[in-house]
């Protein structure tokens, strides 16, 4: 191999996860269960998107920036409401579809972007430092093969699928994973030297994944079809379903909406951002539906943290701790989980009390959706909305 050969493939390099035998499986079939994972990154206000529209606290601290009554789309249940702009959820909720559970959070939170990432990446305390997935706890031991797909506009963050003993992919587009991988000439990996060996060994399992999506995704690579799909988050879904839908045996999909980190001038970037989930999902969903698939999927929200209580001088909010995240799909038992927390008890910094440890919710996952009972998460109770 010469300099120019591994110039052709370095920028696929780490698309790849590095354990052994990545492959999509050849006689593989749809998963009995399919998980979306949804980032909001940059720290979603959970109060201005499941709203305590009845809460007089709610509006005290929020004199500009808080979602009117009048706007709500009320829930039947807990005074509580969704942001305006999420109807296509709130279709999915009245067809009992959907849940939201309240007041995620750990304790000590960290309100550092990149550290508290990592905390929730992980499913890890505030004080350790663990640099794998927490799906890497789980999934290993689920199924061989495939273990997830990252679809993001930069194609490289692999977040909780990140690890060195999973088969993990990122990319931009299949479309485009398929044609860069189609310059990537097949080796038999060499072990004379570690870096020899890493480099070999990637190299042939980027040319098994770019062969087996071109043959399994043959058929709607070729198509030219119309998408309504809006935004690098819209697009990455498109992605996600056309695999789905493809017969791509993947027990996991990531993918990602950013900017919700709103110090200043909150109210209408955070209406776009949730304007362009709400039609993003909703066009998903209806996929799905069509595809007679929508009773295997379960789609789940998170993000890193919540925002703070009180709206700032700027008409933002600054870096919170406890939020609300919604899980979706035809087997989940809708409703509210969890409690809201207390907007009139806040500590020092102005800050709420998680409710409910989000580690719950990878608790719940790995019992109720993979049925794994040996993870980490032993010692937290499970989430009744599977």
């Amino acid at each position: 191999m010469d300099r120019r050969e591994f110039l052709k493939y370095s920028s696929l390099m780490s698309a790849a996860g590095l354990a052994p035998e990545l492959a999509f499986s050849a006689n593989g079939s749809i998963p009995e269960k399919i998980v979306v994972l949804v980032e909001l990154k940059g720290g979603n206000d959970g109060f201005n998107t499941l709203v305590p529209y009845r809460d007089p606290a709610y509006k005290k601290l929020r004199p500009t920036i808080h979602i009117p009554e009048k706007r709500v789309l009320t829930l039947a249940q807990g005074n509580m409401g969704m942001h305006p702009n999420l109807t296509e959820l709130m279709k999915v909720w009245n067809q009992g579809d959907m849940a939201w559970v309240q007041g995620l959070g750990y304790q000590g939170a960290v309100l550092s972007h990149f550290r508290s990432m990592d905390i929730w990446d992980s499913g890890s305390n505030a004080n350790q430092f663990i640099s794998d997935g927490w799906l890497s706890q789980v999934l290993p031991n689920y199924k061989a093969g495939l273990h997830g797909i990252c679809v993001s506009p930069d194609g490289s963050s692999l977040g909780p699928l990140q690890s060195a003993n999973m088969n993990s992919v990122a990319m931009q587009s299949p479309r485009m994973f398929v044609n860069q991988s189609r310059s990537i000439q097949d080796v038999t990996p060499v072990n004379s030297t570690a870096a020899l060996a890493h480099l070999t060994t990637t190299q042939h399992q980027l040319f098994q994944a770019g062969q087996q999506l071109r043959e399994k995704m043959t058929r709607s690579l070729k198509q030219k079809t119309r998408s309504n799909s809006k935004g690098a988050f819209g697009h990455s879904l498109n992605s996600v379903a056309q695999m789905i839908t493809a017969g791509i045996d993947c027990p996991v999909y990531k993918v990602t909406q950013d900017g919700f980190d709103m110090h200043s001038g909150q109210t209408g970037r955070h209406n776009n951002n949730l304007y362009q989930v709400n039609h993003s999902l909703g066009q998903f969903v209806h996929k799905m539906k069509q595809q007679g698939l929508w009773d295997r999927i379960v789609i789940m929200s998170y993000s890193e943290f919540g925002r703070r209580a009180a709206e700032n001088r700027a008409g933002g909010t600054d870096h919170g701790t406890a939020s609300a995240q919604f899980v979706m799909g035809g087997g989940i038992r809708g409703g509210l989980y969890g409690q809201h927390p207390n907007m009139e008890q806040l500590d020092p910094n102005g800050n709420v009390a998680h409710t409910t440890d989000f580690r719950q919710m990878y608790a719940t996952m790995a019992q109720r959706v993979w049925r794994q009972g040996n993870h980490p998460w032993q010692g937290h109770k499970t989430i009744p909305f599977v």
